[in-house]
């Protein structure tokens, strides 16, 4: 038997987004699936986000966590599209040990949670699914 194929890239869209105040979470029912995705590439601890009208990319910190399946990329992203903006910090938890169900043409899917937009004000949590890249 050869060695599993090694994922060159997760490939993330939400399905549910939070929005998140001391006051609260309010889900957010608007059509914001298709202007919102996540991408982690784990040869270079690359990790990406395009919300809306802007998308970041930068060198993340990885935390593994064996017990739960589970690892946690981190970091400050800087702006791509619109240089002028400001960077953000994101945090993308992949849940690679329990797959998702396959997609259609597309291979192996993972469950994730991505939170943005840390501050004093609040943040924004989506979840959703990851395809796996080999």
């Amino acid at each position: 038997m050869g060695s599993p194929a090694v994922i060159s890239e997760y490939r993330c869209t939400p399905d549910i987004k939070h929005e998140c105040t001391a006051a609260g979470c309010e889900t957010m029912n608007n059509d914001f699936s298709h202007a919102e995705s996540f991408t982690y590439r784990p040869e270079n601890h690359e990790l990406a986000a395009c919300l809306w009208t802007n998308c970041y990319a930068g060198n993340a910190t990885v935390f593994a966590n064996t017990a739960t399946g589970t690892f946690t990329a981190i970091g400050p992203l800087m702006p791509v599209a619109h240089p002028g903006n400001e960077p953000i910090i994101v945090s993308l938890t992949i849940k690679a040990s329990n797959k998702a169900k396959p997609v259609p043409g597309e291979g192996e899917a993972a469950r994730f949670i991505a939170v943005w937009g840390y501050g004093s004000e609040g943040l924004a949590l989506e979840m959703g699914q990851c395809i796996m890249v080999r």
